[in-house]
């Protein structure tokens, strides 16, 4: 989505600010190289819901298997109609009510992530009747997943239920992770589910592997051409072929490059050395990996409001993009370089597809939350959902209803 599109809408009642809006047509590419990426070494792809369950609809078509890391998530993929084959429920905290609602559905796999997980899918199994698949989760020495001793400890109970199938190992280590760590962890891997395989007569399973694949966001930071790290992993996978069928799990890297954030500037002031310019939204909305309160600095497009253009403007100079909450950590960014920015222009933050949306402490100050749209250059913007009003989750009970706390006036 260029800028002069995003300029075109936000200059009529198409788009109101704050805003995100998601590119369909980038998001899908990005799916679909990725996905033929991973496919040359014969691996599926996975998506983590969590980085932006709004796309869920439009990976769809793309996507083998959805993560889903918490029965919020669930309920969003039932919304969207999204069959169970394709779900694998994961998350750290389950509840015997959680596993229930799993098998129900039914999802295709449930992990399980400590000795309480499998205590309580058993007990699930046995007095519902129902069939359970799982996945047991490998730690890599965080709060995520077993020890090995522990995987070999529910391994044995597995043989000892015939409505339990095992399927597999997950592991997951971390996110935004340069270099080719998951080579090592891949070999790691193979040799720790060989073990398993010979140990208990196993005929089948798989691996559900996030390897982390990073993505550039921040000034001065390479941003990679198309799918290139998912290429590298596939290549390491074709030379060293993986010995069980494997399921990549991805979130931030198909997600985060569709993404736009459009703020409009609402005040521009100086105070003391420092020129502020503030917006809008702010870091209740922005929430890129790694930010620490604007010590990076992502990529933001100033667009003019109207037809100005930048004949006849002052010149460029440093600015403090603050946002609209009565804090001081509202910081956007620092010293970003600005040519004459005005009351009404625009600020567009890219590759903002993953997290931000739901990851941003949206009800603090009570400011209302972003309206969503997605877009093609076919069909224009379409709203995903309008604004949200915070104040109604900050209340207790709601003026028009009355209670105890709160009465009309």
């Amino acid at each position: 989505m260029t800028q002069e599109e995003i300029r075109r809408l936000t200059g009529t009642d198409s788009l109101q600010t704050p805003c995100y809006i998601f590119d369909e047509e980038e998001l899908a590419g990005r799916a679909q190289q990725t996905k033929e990426a991973l496919a040359s070494c014969g691996a599926e792809l996975c998506f983590a819901v969590k980085a932006n369950p709004f796309l869920i609809p439009l990976l769809d078509p793309v996507i083998g298997k959805y993560e889903v890391c918490s029965p919020g998530e669930l309920e969003i993929c039932r919304k969207y109609g999204v069959v169970g084959e394709k779900i694998i429920f994961s998350g750290v905290v389950k509840s015997y009510e959680d596993m229930k609602t799993a098998l129900d559905y039914p999802v295709d796999v449930i992990t399980i992530e400590s000795a309480r997980h499998w205590q309580l899918l058993k007990t699930c199994v046995v007095t519902t009747g129902k069939k359970a698949k799982v996945l047991l989760r490998l730690t890599s020495g965080a709060q995520f997943g077993m020890e090995e001793q522990t995987v070999h400890t529910v391994m044995e109970e597995i043989q000892l239920m015939p409505d339990i199938t095992f399927a597999g190992i997950h592991f997951f280590a971390g996110t935004q992770r340069k270099g080719s760590k998951y080579e090592k962890e891949l070999t790691m891997l193979a040799q720790f589910m060989t073990s398993l395989q010979e140990k208990y007569g196993l005929e089948d399973m798989r691996l559900e592997y996030g390897p982390g694949l990073g993505v550039a966001y921040f000034e001065g930071e390479a941003v990679e051409e198309g799918v290139e790290e998912a290429r590298r992993l596939a290549g390491f996978m074709g030379r060293q072929p993986f010995p069980y069928p494997v399921t990549i799990e991805l979130g931030r890297y198909i997600a985060a490059s569709c993404g736009h954030y459009v703020t409009r500037i609402m005040d521009v002031k100086q105070a003391g050395e420092r020129n502020y310019c503030l917006i809008d939204g702010g870091i209740h909305h922005v929430n890129y990996y790694g930010q620490n309160m604007a010590m990076r600095t992502p990529v933001i497009h100033h667009i003019p409001a109207g037809d100005r253009g930048w004949e006849g403007v002052l010149e460029s100079g440093e600015y403090m993009v603050c946002g609209a909450l009565c804090t001081f950590a509202d910081l956007v960014a620092r010293g970003l370089i600005l040519r004459d920015p005005r009351i009404d222009d625009l600020l567009v933050f890219d590759r903002i597809g993953a997290y931000s949306v739901t990851e941003g402490s949206y009800l603090f100050l009570s400011r209302d939350l972003p309206t969503i749209y997605t877009y093609r250059k076919d069909t224009g913007v379409r709203r995903m959902r309008e604004g949200i009003a915070a104040w109604k989750m900050n209340v207790a009970g709601s003026v028009e209803e009355g209670n105890a706390f709160c009465t009309k006036k």
